[in-house]
């Protein structure tokens, strides 16, 4: 803590400071045009595009497209499964050959001479 005169005089500007910056905001926000401004900057306030729509529609669409997004969701399911059981089919049909090829030739290179 400073004392004396210039311990005075720095809580003089504190307190010079801590008056005049709310002031100071006051008077250059409180012009209209500058609140429309930014208010319209901030779009603080959000109003529909039309007040009296037609909600039963709106919803009649809103299910529509649930209902659209559901069939392209179970087609998509359909699709996977199917990719899923085509890989699996060749996989046990690579499995198998391997096997038949491996019991058919013995004169299989051993892997660094372990196997």
């Amino acid at each position: 803590m400073v004392l004396g005169k210039q311990g005075m005089r720095l809580e003089a500007w504190k307190f010079a400071v801590y008056l005049i910056v709310p002031i100071g905001a006051s008077i250059a926000f409180n012009n209209p045009l500058v609140q429309k401004v930014c208010a319209d900057y901030f779009q603080f306030l959000k109003y529909p595009a039309n007040p009296n729509t037609n909600l039963k529609e709106e919803f009649e669409e809103l299910l529509k497209k649930r209902e659209l997004e559901r069939e392209q969701r179970k087609q998509y399911t359909d699709q996977v499964r199917k990719l899923q059981e085509s890989a699996q089919k060749s996989r046990k049909g690579r499995e198998s050959q391997e096997l038949s090829s491996s019991s058919s030739s013995t004169s299989r290179k051993k892997w660094f001479g372990l196997f």
